[in-house]
């Protein structure tokens, strides 16, 4: 190769990091990086948080340093909200590091495809966040601490379902007061027939059916069990279907006993057919069902809930 070649190569190489840098300085400190939606519907409009980074954001920094800075919005509708409340960043909003979205109280299924038909729209481009239920105490609070409110949500991300994740949705809670931000055990289960406040056993049980990472812990008749694991498993046929559990126990913990597996297996029933209850077929049994029968299932069973029966088993580690 010529040394005039070489010459050109290396100039192209110079030229070519130099654009990057620029695109990568462009893409964050001249940008004010989103890193939550609040968003909470109100009887004549929306509200509309946004929860951002600026400068000093960088572009795979999901804890970067900078201070984080709320600005929030009002509107007739949520664009118009949307829009007014990116009027109020110090530069151009970048949704690509916005991993969370914090829903209001009032917040319904309808809500949510609201918000996702939006989103197709707009730069955020179908965003694939985390859900959640923000409380607070008064109507309208907006959080002080937003570090604390950012951190809380990642916590609780295992648990939490995904923007245009289809059938029912599960959001953890997360209650904000004047003393800080804390994650509530329970959590609420939105479907098209309405919302279910789950309680914290019930909850616990749809993180091990749902098989979310983390772990879950049971409080029982004769002692707490920790299950840091559990794979699923559903054998449907008829009007039948049996639950398989196989879980493995918190290091160092005690054994599960039979009595607290036969208290788990109950409330494994209970869960399956709360969720049914309130519109969401948790372990898509009805799919089950008709695959197992190879046909799709008949106007007169396709809405009542298998008789159901559960099987917890433990690992021995």
């Amino acid at each position: 190769m010529s040394g005039s070649s070489r010459g050109l190569r290396l100039l192209a190489v110079g030229v070519l990091v130099l654009w990057c840098g620029v695109f990568l300085r462009m893409e964050t400190t001249e940008k004010s990086m989103v890193r939550a939606l609040l968003i909470q519907p109100q009887t004549d409009g929306w509200t509309v948080g946004l929860l951002y980074q600026f400068p000093e954001a960088t572009p795979d920094a999901s804890d970067a340093a900078a201070d984080l800075r709320l600005c929030s919005a009002e509107g007739e509708t949520l664009e118009t909200a949307l829009h007014q409340a990116e009027k109020s960043l110090p530069q151009t909003a970048n949704y690509r590091l916005c991993e969370y979205l914090l829903f209001g109280t009032g917040t319904t299924q309808k809500t949510l495809f609201e918000v996702e038909d939006l989103l197709q729209k707009e730069p955020v481009s179908r965003l694939s966040a985390r859900i959640f239920l923000l409380e607070t105490e008064e109507s309208g609070e907006e959080p002080e601490q937003a570090e604390v409110l950012l951190q809380a949500a990642k916590d609780s991300a295992a648990m939490a379902s995904r923007l245009y994740e289809s059938g029912g949705v599960l959001l953890p809670i997360l209650q904000l007061d004047s003393e800080g931000v804390e994650a509530a055990k329970e959590a609420l289960l939105l479907t098209a027939e309405g919302e279910t406040r789950l309680t914290a056993e019930e909850t616990a049980m749809a993180g091990l059916l749902l098989e979310r990472d983390g772990e879950q812990t049971f409080t029982l008749s004769d002692g707490v069990v920790t299950l840091r694991r559990c794979v699923v498993s559903v054998e449907a046929s008829g009007n039948h279907a049996e639950i398989v559990l196989t879980g493995q126990r918190k290091p160092g913990a005690a054994p599960v006993t039979e009595a607290q597996c036969q208290e788990l297996e109950a409330l494994c029933i209970r869960t399956v057919q709360r969720f049914w209850e309130s519109g969401a077929d948790l372990l898509r049994l009805r799919e089950v069902r008709a695959l197992k029968e190879g046909s799709a299932l008949s106007e007169r069973t396709k809405n009542a809930c298998p008789e159901l029966r559960a099987d917890v088993q433990m690992l021995k580690f």
